[in-house]
């Protein structure tokens, strides 16, 4: 029983870790498509040999570097915190509610163990 328990909280908790992962990628192609000016980030400055910077041939090298360094401390900071809040969801879980009392376990009875009744479907 303990082992069925425990796969069926770590099966909700692979969910839960997958919504973040989903999450954080949705996030990730929203700014990246996001033109880096309406993010608040300035055009750098180009060589004086390269010209002028006009229209779509600006650049913002800081921009996709702070994208990544933002969601990676967001995506490492939703993992700590599921992983502190769904450690103390299994413990009650397994405590409280996919616990059998010994006192009750006597009293159980599946139906492929009863004599002589056919098993229920």
């Amino acid at each position: 029983m303990l082992i069925r328990a425990q796969s069926l909280i770590d099966d909700v908790i692979n969910s839960v870790n997958s919504l973040i992962y989903q999450g954080v990628s949705s996030l990730e192609n929203g700014l990246s498509s996001t033109p880096p000016e309406r993010l608040g980030f300035s055009v750098a400055p180009r060589d004086k040999d390269a010209g002028a910077a006009t229209g779509d041939d600006q650049e913002y090298p800081e921009a996709k570097q702070e994208i990544e360094e933002g969601l990676h401390k967001l995506e490492t900071l939703l993992e700590s915190t599921v992983d502190k809040n769904f450690d103390k969801f299994e413990i009650y879980v397994l405590r409280n509610i996919l616990m059998i009392p010994e006192d009750l376990a006597s009293w159980i009875r599946l139906g492929h163990y009863a004599v002589g009744q056919p098993a229920r479907k």
